[in-house]
Parts: structure tokens; C-alpha cells; sequence
């Protein structure tokens, strides 16, 4: 199982660069490896395509970062936060202990 961490590298948004910032630290920190996925990057078209498409039917927007175990939907940066605080970070990402 693959954590994809869906972000942009060239956000205007401070809060947006934070939030992806620490998404990376906590995962990181608690040994889950990842895969950052910038959306951003032109050669990513056919992931930001699929983001998009995934987030319609569960009326999130596309505030990133956004997390996917493979391609099912875990998370966003509150999500990750919450599961942080409710010690359910695995749960929520869906990864076997």
C-alpha cells in the first residue's frame, strides 16, 4: 500500500506550504513512508486529473495537501491532524498495524 501525498510546489498560500510541511513531518516522524505527488508539475496532469475526480463525489475541495492510501481517500490536513490527537493516524490511513 502506497501513501500518495498529493501537494503543489509552487503555492502562493502560506498556510498551504505549512500545512504540507508538517502533513510530511508527521508521517515521517512516525515512520509511514509516502510518496509527494506535486500537481503542480505538468508531467503530473493525469494525478491531478484523478484527484479531482476523486474529491468531486465526497464534496471536498482541492485544499491541499489531500492524502490517498493508493486510491482510496484518507484524509486532508486537518484529517491527519485530528488522527494525530486521537492517537488513530494508522486507522486513518488505513495501514495494517
Amino acid at each position: 500500500m502506497t501513501i500518495k501525498v498529493y501537494m503543489t510546489n509552487i503555492a502562493g498560500n502560506q498556510l498551504t506550504v505549512g500545512n504540507q510541511r508538517k502533513v510530511k513531518h508527521i508521517l515521517d516522524v512516525n515512520k509511514i513512508d509516502y510518496v509527494d505527488i506535486d500537481i503542480s508539475d505538468p508531467k503530473n496532469v493525469a494525478e491531478k486529473e484523478f484527484l479531482q475526480r476523486a474529491l468531486s463525489p465526497i464534496n471536498k475541495t482541492l485544499h491541499l495537501p489531500q492524502i490517498f492510501n493508493n486510491e482510496e481517500y484518507c484524509c486532508d490536513f486537518d484529517g491527519i491532524l485530528s488522527a494525530v490527537e486521537s492517537d488513530t493516524l494508522k486507522e486513518i490511513l488505513k495501514l495494517d498495524n
